[in-house]
């Protein structure tokens, strides 16, 4: 998968920017707040629908114009690949795919794959849950199988029963929710237990090798609720177990136990890391886990993904810089933001293609490579 061309229109601090993509590697080179990150967040709506920094489309528009465009074309194993998508002041928006418009945004899900590596995922480690849940379903949603039909329907039948609940509705009431509740519940369950169980070893292995074998890594998916048995019966007992909390959930206004409440245990030599981990640990860990999601990609997928590496080189240090750039492959096009070429190995930077981006605009880059450490 790569990509070829991208185009954007009013999309955030780029009145107009045309840019054309010939190789693998692309180092987008700046000083900070000139529009490096708006360019891989341009690249990972293409691949999900939505902002991975923004709840709101209109934080995309630049500021003085109604709406904002971004137009690209791929190539993948199959062929050729465009997606067009425009967004408008007040949320609505419109996506094409091959130049016909697509009705929702799950439609595009899966014509295209990121990666996506930034500062803030350093975080995820001692962060809240909801950060080590979006992990996966990040991944979950870009894999064949159709999980923003489970994802979505769930979060709107739990907002209402959350709703209901505040209200102080009746068991019969609340019964019709708790129906529905229960088979999403089930069928998510069932696929983020099947990825943490296809990304667990692959994390272990990458972690392993990041710190030359002198830590273990542990990935356990970690359930709000008892999961015991066959799958088919999930939501039954999913179902048993939410009737049996109501009082409780009326009491607080809000459902206690669900996907909404699991969490991703990150066990490091049998220790909870989100208690104890140092920041180079967390540093290792998150590596490990976005190598893992590299690879799960490539395989389920068929072909590697696009990898999107905002800054996090200049958070690594130059052990884990170069286990980084060592496991990239030559088959995954990679695009990283940076403010300095020494970031790079000598070896790495060779053959990459350098844009010197600054307020909006960007330029080739002819500049010496001398300044790159040699690796």
């Amino acid at each position: 998968m790569r990509l070829k061309r991208l185009e954007l229109l009013d999309f955030r601090n780029y009145p107009r920017l045309e840019l054309e993509f010939e190789g693998k590697r692309e180092i987008f080179l700046g000083d900070n707040a000139q529009g490096k990150s708006n360019l891989l967040e341009a690249i990972a709506i293409l691949a999900r629908g939505r902002s991975p920094f923004l709840s709101r489309d209109d934080g995309l528009i630049r500021w003085d114009r109604p709406q904002a465009i971004i137009r690209s074309l791929f190539e993948k194993e199959e062929g050729e690949i465009s997606i067009d998508l425009l967004f408008q002041k007040g949320g609505k928006r419109s996506i094409k795919v091959n130049g016909f418009y697509q009705k929702r945004v799950s439609d595009l899900l899966g014509r295209v794959s990121t990666v996506l590596f930034t500062c803030g995922d350093i975080g995820m480690v001692k962060g809240p849950p909801a950060s080590r849940r979006a992990f996966v379903d990040e991944v979950l949603l870009q894999l064949p199988g159709g999980y923003s039909r489970l994802l979505h329907p769930y979060e709107k039948i739990l907002a209402q029963r959350n709703q209901l609940l505040r209200l102080q509705a009746a068991p019969g009431e609340l019964e019709v929710w708790d129906i529905q509740l229960a088979k999403y519940a089930a069928s998510i369950e069932e696929k983020r237990l099947s990825f943490v169980r296809e990304i667990a070893p692959l994390a272990r292995k990458h972690h392993f090798l990041i710190t030359d074998g002198k830590e273990d890594l542990e990935v356990r998916w970690e359930p709000s609720f008892g999961l015991e048995g066959d799958p088919l019966l999930w939501s039954s007992s999913f179902l048993e177990q939410v009737r049996e909390r109501r009082e409780k959930d009326l009491a607080r206004g809000s459902t206690s136990i669900g996907p909404h409440r699991d969490d991703l245990r990150l066990i490091l030599d049998g220790k909870d890391s989100h208690s104890f981990a140092s920041q180079g640990q967390q540093r290792s860990i998150v590596l490990s886990l976005k190598l893992a999601e590299l690879d799960v990609l490539t395989e389920r997928i068929g072909e590697a993904p696009l990898l999107l590496l905002d800054d996090v080189l200049a958070e690594l240090d130059i052990k884990r810089q170069n286990k980084l750039l060592e496991s990239i492959g030559e088959e995954i096009q990679t695009f990283v933001t940076t403010t300095h070429l020494s970031d790079f190995t000598a070896g790495w930077i060779q053959g990459a293609e350098i844009f010197a981006i600054e307020q909006g605009k960007a330029i080739p880059f002819r500049g010496n490579f001398s300044a790159s450490r040699e690796g």
